[in-house]
């Protein structure tokens, strides 16, 4: 009999194998689709792009509150909506703003700003046996992101910048050896790299990996290492349905490891963690 864990990992890949099968199924060959699709963060990696104006996107994490959204103000100033952080009593913002498109080895480049104020100490990994990641006050990185289209399908993206913090304790938990930091006013380093293969209109593979503050998968935290891969799909182009033919969905394995707590979070087996609408631009 399978084990409860064994279970879970094979239930997820079947699922993973069935959404591609469709994803094939109702695929059509058009312009649109994932291939020349504007992408701020895929795979928590940073891209030197930004959308059009009136180009947005409604992305929901499978949770019941409303996730976040990105509306391009203008074609050179891109926002971020996190409607779960402020309906969760912490305000903030995110803004990216380009600097200039691709032009021979010359990347994409753009500025990226995001500060977070939490009000009193939150437990961002509530729920997890061995580690605790505890932030309270202001956070705030800045960074450069730089993308390179090598071909149709062939992207790549990298990412520098650094992140203030005012207060984090990273910590592992019901260990039997404790091993931990806390860290007040710190300015620490952010450095990230990602990898686009815009496989078909309706299937890309991504992956990206990163030390230091993320954006989508437990976001503005710094110190930590991450690595991601999985699939964007858009399984319903054909539909002549909006709501279906802007849908996608991002399939994510991920892993984090904190050295301070000496502690690693892994994910390997690609799952949902997020649908998206894009539409507009």
């Amino acid at each position: 009999m399978l084990s409860k864990k064994l279970f879970f990992k094979v239930s997820r890949l079947v699922v993973f194998l069935l959404i591609l099968l469709i994803s094939g199924i109702f695929a059509q060959e058009t312009d649109l689709g994932l291939i020349n699709e504007n992408m701020l963060h895929p795979l928590d990696s940073f891209t030197g792009y930004t959308f059009n104006k009136g180009e947005w996107a409604y992305n929901q994490a499978i949770t019941p509150c409303p996730s976040w959204a990105c509306w391009g103000i203008t074609d050179w100033l891109t926002t971020e909506f996190d409607f779960e952080c402020w309906l969760g009593g912490v305000p903030g913002f995110n803004f990216r703003f380009a600097l200039s498109k691709q032009h021979g080895i010359h990347p994409a480049l753009a500025y990226e700003t995001m500060f977070q104020y939490i009000f009193k100490e939150i437990n961002l990994l509530e729920g997890y046996d061995s580690l605790r990641v505890v932030r309270k006050g202001s956070s705030w990185y800045n960074r450069i992101n730089a993308s390179w289209r090598l071909s149709e399908q062939i992207r790549l993206h990298l990412s520098l910048g650094s992140t203030y913090a005012k207060s984090i304790l990273i910590e592992n938990y019901n260990r039997p050896e404790y091993s931990g930091k806390y860290y007040k006013e710190l300015l620490s380093p952010d450095l990230s790299l990602g990898f686009d293969w815009r496989i078909a209109k309706w299937l890309s593979f991504h992956s990206a990996g990163s030390y230091g503050t993320t954006f989508i998968y437990l976001d503005n935290v710094p110190r930590k290492y991450q690595f991601t891969y999985g699939f964007r799909i858009a399984p319903f182009l054909k539909s002549q349905w909006s709501i279906l033919g802007n849908f996608r969905v991002e399939l994510s394995s991920i892993f984090f490891y904190f050295p301070e707590a000496k502690e690693t979070v892994s994910m390997p087996i690609p799952i949902f963690p997020y649908f998206y609408w894009q539409w507009g631009g």
